[in-house]
């Protein structure tokens, strides 16, 4: 009968009027992101060929003034303190390498030599960090831009250093983090688990109120009120987990079939401290290390969500409302949320759920560099999510003894 009744309920919810269109809407959605957002998206490092070539024509233009002015030597500044030290720069001869060095980017990128261009970018990165630092367009409105900056350099060197230092071959799928699993990490570190589990909220809002219709049959079930209430938390959590690996596997198979699949032992750098804000702050992880932290714990980001809806569902019988109110729950960190709150009423920021929502940015530490603390870490948002469901549990259980069977399905 258990087996029957889940079946009954899996197949419900995957027929549904408001699942079908609701997956079809998800599927475009999946699929624009795959073949015209993320493959085209402007990124700091993404290589702007017009630009470059601007770039040359004006080198080229200030290296025959210096000639014909006869100064290729050293230029000293107009003031004072330069003529005392007889401190100069050598503009002619720095002009030269940079003229050079993007050139070699730009025949590299038009030959689709990706190695040569990427040893030649972290060449000029490594000698000009002011490329991150100093660029005043990057992370403008962010309440700490140099803080940012630096981070956002850091990160890019330490991942093309081990491009360089893998024997992986160099691809543009590779350089510019497009291939499969490169696309599940930023999808994973830029709120995709709250894209996943607006998903499950979404397709679990409905799994009691649906019922309403048929009362008569399902009063008669010889199933116990919480035994059904069970049965179809595992149906939805089930279908969710579903939906989400399909979600997942079509979207790296698209990026695969574009830019290839990747590879397990890419590292991933990670913020383990804010002391000096160096690279001693920073370590690493394998990206199979990383995607199998986030991933695994989705499951139980699923279940809360599911028995939360289930309750929700049993105090206001109406699946419109649930949706909202889980929602707002979901996407409730968003409300207070900004760069220096490290408490929420008096007590410390990684104490509550909320916080983890998002875990992706757990691993890597980016939630503690957002929010300037060192206080949340994988294993307590692995033990406050814990303490969250039981919670949950202990309500859904007074609240079906309260509200049963004949209540819920009698109430108008």
């Amino acid at each position: 009968m258990n087996r029957n009744y889940l079946k009954h309920e899996f197949l419900i919810t995957a027929r549904s009027r408001r699942t079908i269109p609701f997956v079809f809407f998800i599927t475009v959605l999946l699929f624009s992101y795959c073949l015209l957002l993320w493959p085209y998206a402007n990124t700091k490092e993404a290589f702007n060929k017009k630009e470059t070539e601007e770039y040359l024509a004006y080198l080229g233009d200030q290296q025959k003034l210096w000639r014909s002015i006869g100064n290729t030597g050293l230029v000293f500044p107009w003031h004072s303190y330069s003529y005392d030290r007889q401190i100069g720069t050598p503009v002619y001869s720095m002009n030269a390498y940079n003229y050079d060095l993007f050139s070699g980017m730009l025949m590299s990128f038009e030959d689709r030599n990706y190695e040569r261009l990427l040893k030649l970018r972290t060449i000029y990165l490594q000698g000009n960090p002011g490329e991150y630092l100093e660029d005043r367009f990057l992370f403008q409105t962010a309440p700490f831009p140099s803080k940012d900056r630096a981070h956002a350099y850091q990160q890019t060197m330490m991942k093309y250093e081990d491009y360089l230092n893998k024997d992986h071959p160099i691809t543009f799928g590779l350089m510019y983090e497009k291939t499969g699993l490169q696309t599940l990490q930023n999808f994973l570190q830029n709120y995709g688990v709250y894209f996943l589990l607006f998903c499950v909220i979404y397709v679990s809002s409905d799994i009691l109120s649906r019922d309403r219709k048929h009362q008569a049959v399902l009063q008669g079930l010889p199933l116990s009120w919480y035994r059904q209430l069970n049965l179809k938390s595992l149906s939805a959590f089930l279908y969710s987990m579903a939906f989400i690996g399909s979600v997942i596997i079509v979207g790296v198979l698209v990026m695969t079939i574009q830019f290839g699949f990747g590879y397990f032992d890419l590292n991933v750098p990670i913020m383990i401290q804010q002391q000096t804000f160096t690279l001693e702050d920073y370590s690493v992880i394998s990206l199979a290390s990383y995607l199998g932290k986030t991933l695994v714990v989705i499951p139980l980001l699923v279940i809360l969500f599911v028995r939360l809806n289930i309750v929700l569902s049993l105090l206001f019988k109406n699946e419109w409302i649930v949706l909202f109110i889980s929602s707002l729950i979901l996407f409730s960190e968003r409300i207070y949320f900004t760069r220096s709150t490290q408490e929420l009423f008096g007590k410390d920021i990684s104490l509550f759920p909320q916080t983890y929502f998002d875990f992706g940015k757990i691993i890597d530490g980016q939630k503690n560099f957002l929010l300037n603390t060192e206080t949340i870490t994988y294993a307590k948002g692995i033990f406050v999510l814990l303490i969250t469901y039981v919670i949950i549990e202990i309500i859904l259980y007074i609240v079906a003894l309260i509200i049963n069977k004949r209540r819920y399905y009698l109430a108008r």
